[in-house]
């Protein structure tokens, strides 16, 4: 609320939403949505975006920057581990431990996606 009182138009905020949580299974995770309205009502300039997509963080950036008077909050939906099925199909990726075999594999799958 102090941001939009003040009109701190530098002032951005990233909002990770990737469904997942450090502590516990995914069916407990605490409802947040809609995350972007809730910023919105506290006078943010508000954006939703694939957070794993560079140039759609580039292009909501140029966009926050354009909007003064107003603080931004960009709302990125990501899959953790993004690129690497290893790890985009694996739970509780907050804390995994990756062994030897398992870089081998991300490694390569990381170089069949580029």
């Amino acid at each position: 609320m102090a941001g939009a009182h003040y009109c701190l138009d530098n002032l951005f905020c990233f909002i990770d939403c990737n469904n997942q949580q450090a502590d516990g299974p995914p069916a407990h995770i605490m409802g947040i949505e809609p995350i972007h309205e809730k910023w919105a009502a506290f006078g943010w300039q508000t954006q939703r975006i694939d957070g794993n997509d560079i140039a759609a963080l580039l292009t909501a950036l140029e966009t926050a920057k354009a909007a003064k008077g107003r603080p931004h909050a960009i709302v990125l939906d990501t899959l953790m581990g993004k690129g690497v099925p290893l790890f985009e199909q694996r739970e509780k990726n907050h804390f995994i431990r990756v062994d030897a075999a398992e870089w081998a594999i991300a490694r390569d799958q990381l170089e069949a996606g580029a």
